[in-house]
């Protein structure tokens, strides 16, 4: 049940997160906040339902939080049911007396619940599977390349790769595609991506759509996270002195390049439009900057729904304690977290 109630926090307070983030803060131009803030914010959606907060909660929210919880969740979340053997005592007199029922957990029953959970992990297992044997490929291409180390990052050279990308340490392409200039730009782009550890991000992303894959959020926070590095990139090289006109030419010429996996950093990249349009945005100003204070509470307001101290729900003399069965009661204590 304890699992349970986090995997149904965690989505939630991740849609918050990615809705938040691109509302509020997907086009402004400053890269590295929107990176720390991100990661900062799905990090809080993770370990939030894990903690055990002060209740600071208005009454109000309390009793809402409740009363929703003690409708909805008993029709999902059935009790288990118990079988409960009768217990006798024996007296000196040798006459026997039913004293009470002890209760002892029934056998598993299979049920739909089950099966959602069943067909939940199988997704997860199928899609790490599918990332384990894109790495294992990505393994292969860079194993097969012909490597030559520089300062700050390995160049691949191999014939068989149609556009150019990076991974970790690697820059993987094929360097008979491309004049001088043209190979700088990409080099000084991919060189970014080495330099900044994106392929921390696309991975850590990617991860989110396994574990969560049932959450429509977790897509949006990949796509956000991808954008993301790739905007920052982009800032990276042209204040190289890299002129603008040229580059975008480059990412266009190389947009219908092959596209690999999501976790890969790929110079033509997956959203050609979006950062064609932030390189000609104009530099946010410092009056943005109040965003992120919008940004810090609405993560300190997921706390709302976590898990509390303060525990109304059973309290008999508590005039907002819910008139609820015991097995409801106990279902519905533990996913809103009162104990």
């Amino acid at each position: 049940m304890e699992t349970l109630r986090y995997v149904l926090l965690a989505n939630g307070l991740l849609a918050v997160v990615g809705i938040s983030y691109f509302i509020l803060l997907r086009r402004e131009t400053f890269f590295r906040a929107n990176r720390v803030a991100l990661w900062l914010g799905v990090t809080a959606a993770l370990t939030m339902p894990l903690l055990k907060l002060p209740d600071w909660r208005p009454q109000p929210v309390r009793n809402v939080m409740q009363r929703t919880a003690a409708v909805i969740v008993p029709n999902v979340l059935p009790a288990p049911q118990l079988i409960r053997p009768e217990i006798t005592i024996t007296f000196p007199n040798k006459r026997t007396y039913r004293a009470f029922h002890a209760a002892v957990p029934q056998r598993l029953v299979w049920s739909w619940q089950s099966g959602l959970i069943l067909v939940y992990l199988l997704g997860v297992v199928l899609l790490f599977i599918r990332l384990s044997i894109q790495l294992f490929s990505l393994r292969s291409v860079i194993r097969h390349s012909t490597q030559e180390a520089y300062d700050d990052f390995i160049l691949a050279n191999n014939n068989q790769v149609r556009a150019p990308f990076s991974f970790f340490n690697w820059v993987v392409l094929n360097t008979n595609l491309f004049g001088p200039a043209e190979l700088d730009q990409i080099l000084r782009h991919e060189r970014v991506h080495v330099r900044e550890r994106h392929s921390f991000d696309s991975l850590g992303a990617e991860l989110l759509c396994i574990v969560f894959w049932i959450n429509p959020a977790v897509y949006l926070l990949r796509s956000l996270v991808r954008q993301m590095i790739e905007f920052s990139t982009d800032s990276a090289v042209l204040s190289e002195g890299v002129d603008a006109y040229t580059y975008q030419y480059s990412l266009i010429t190389l947009s219908q390049s092959a596209h690999y996996p999501s976790f890969i950093s790929s110079f033509s990249g997956p959203t050609l439009r979006q950062r064609i349009a932030m390189i000609n945005r104009p530099r946010s100003n410092s009056m943005m900057r109040s965003k992120y204070t919008i940004w810090g509470l609405l993560v300190v307001m997921m706390a709302l729904g976590c898990r509390h101290n303060y525990d109304t729900y059973n309290d008999p003399q508590s005039p907002n304690s819910l008139p609820a069965t015991d097995g409801s009661r106990s279902v519905v204590q533990t996913l809103i977290g009162q104990e």
